[in-house]
């Protein structure tokens, strides 16, 4: 198992991470992937994975910090380090105060399109963030031509058929053992296990039966089930295809 998404940078992990360490390995967790959100949390996310050989990173500003975009040309320097695998997570978020403005929204375009050159520039997959700005995101990611995952993926099958015809793949959190809508469901069932990557979003969004817990990265393995029960796979096989997946996407 995998867990693409995992933010073991922050500070709910400052204190035990070797246990936590220890307990994902002893579950059978093989790698983990720590996005960068801001300068700093990029800055520690490779030096988590300069100390741990099973830990990769990601660089990036996440759009909620977009007025550090004046900052863009540290996570330029960082991206070339030999643990960075991917550029983000970086994209669009319309859930936050403030952002309602024309001028909060472009501000998070020119933010994400920062990132799309650099990720081509780099040849480094891109990790998106997406929230309440499908449209938008939509309009500036569609004519990109690299690698990119969406993660935490909470979109309908009309939106998931649009990221998918794109070419990227889709990731699902343990949203998806407690959604009572039946979206991710049929998301789940439609589309190809090769276009699938699971992950936690760590130390947010715990899966049942963990709910109200701090996430952590041996939890994968109910988001893991979870997508097996949904597609009537057996847990092997979604833990080999999405683990396959994951090690080419990422390179690791």
């Amino acid at each position: 198992m995998i867990d693409t998404h995992a933010h073991l940078n922050f500070k709910n992990f400052t204190d035990d991470l070797d246990e936590v360490m220890r307990q994902s390995l002893q579950k059978g967790i093989e790698r983990i992937i720590i996005p960068g959100s801001t300068v700093g949390e990029s800055k520690r996310a490779i030096e988590i994975a300069e100390k741990y050989d099973n830990v990769f990173a990601g660089v990036g500003i996440h759009p909620e910090d977009a007025e550090a975009i004046k900052d863009f040309d540290e996570i330029e320097k960082l991206a070339s380090h030999k643990k960075v695998v991917a550029i983000g997570e970086t994209g669009l978020d319309y859930s936050y105060p403030g952002t309602d403005t024309e001028e909060a929204r472009e501000k998070q375009k020119e933010l994400l399109k920062k990132h799309l050159e650099l990720a081509r520039k780099m040849s480094l997959p891109l990790i998106f963030h997406n929230r309440d700005s499908d449209e938008d995101f939509y309009e500036v990611i569609k004519n990109y031509k690299g690698e990119a995952v969406v993660h935490c993926f909470t979109g309908d099958w009309d939106f998931a058929k649009k990221i998918l015809d794109l070419g990227f793949l889709i990731s699902f959190t343990g949203i998806i053992t407690f959604d009572k809508t039946g979206n991710l469901a049929r998301v789940i069932r439609e589309t190809p296990l090769e276009k699938i990557m699971v992950e936690t979003d760590a130390p947010f969004l715990a899966p049942v039966p963990y709910r109200g817990k701090r996430a952590e990265p041996w939890m994968v393995r109910e988001i893991v089930q979870k997508i097996a029960d949904i597609k009537r796979l057996s847990f092997e096989e979604v833990d080999e295809k999405t683990t396959v997946g994951a090690k080419k996407f990422f390179d690791i």
